[in-house]
């Protein structure tokens, strides 16, 4: 591998969208910290990109997510960009039928464990003058929507936080913004629908819903988180880009 443009650590990096994402960054000559729960998945995205490491560890605790970054840090130096990748769609059901169990589950993969990745990382990018943060939202962080509701308010968790650490870390050069894709082709989208048509009783068509008539190609939301990383100026801070063919203009 050549002369590397900074280290980016990725949560989530064996998923669909994440490994994308990590395909991507890894074509723009970043050195990849890739994390995912997976052990083999996690380990196998690693070793197909020169230089990267897997650092396989769940990180919706403190004491993990921080020790991940000690890690990560040890390895490669000081983290110029975190990308926040991890997510789960969680149950597709009324409210009534959702289980408290499955409720705190939804908020320890996808707000809790932004917040404790966050949380680890920024003094160090304090320390080395600066840096980037980007959080994988989602539309459903926009907007309201029937039988996800578990989803739709950890996303919009994801927005909050986003948008106060903005605030808080601009005077220390970090830049923290969040990308909202719309409904993407994916297995997660696959099971969103499966789990709608269980509840209503009919298949969503959201393709009528979308201006450009078709739903995302992962690759097109992973080219928006490349250059929120590497790009974008560091005085975009704040944002939430929706990646969504016009679905919420």
């Amino acid at each position: 591998m050549g002369e590397t443009v900074g280290s980016a650590l990725i949560t989530g990096a064996s998923g669909h969208l994440g490994r994308r994402i990590a395909e991507s960054m890894f074509q723009q000559s970043f050195t990849l910290a890739i994390n995912d729960i997976d052990e083999k998945a996690s380990a196998l995205l690693a070793a197909s990109m020169e230089g990267a490491a897997s650092f396989a560890v769940d990180v919706s605790e403190p004491v993990t997510a921080s020790q991940l970054v000690a890690d990560v840090v040890d390895r490669f130096g000081p983290i110029d960009v975190l990308i926040n990748a991890i997510g789960v769609e969680g149950p597709i059901a009324a409210i009534e039928d959702i289980q408290p169990q499955d409720l705190r589950h939804v908020f320890d993969v996808n707000v809790l464990s932004l917040f404790w990745l966050c949380r680890a990382v920024v003094p160090t990018m304090k320390q080395n003058g600066g840096g980037r943060i980007i959080n994988l939202a989602s539309g459903a962080g926009l907007a309201g929507g029937a039988f996800a509701s578990p989803y739709h308010a950890s996303k919009h968790a994801v927005v909050g936080l986003t948008r106060s650490l903005a605030r808080e870390l601009a005077p220390h050069q970090i830049a923290v913004n969040a990308v909202c894709p719309g409904y993407v082709e994916s297995p997660m989208v696959d099971r969103i629908f499966d789990g709608q048509m269980g509840v209503t009783g009919s298949e969503p068509d959201v393709l009528e819903s979308i201006p450009m008539g078709r739903m995302a190609d992962a690759e097109e939301v992973a080219s928006v988180v490349t250059f929120l990383a590497l790009d974008a100026p560091l005085y975009m801070t704040g944002s939430c880009l929706s990646v969504d063919g016009g679905l919420r203009a």
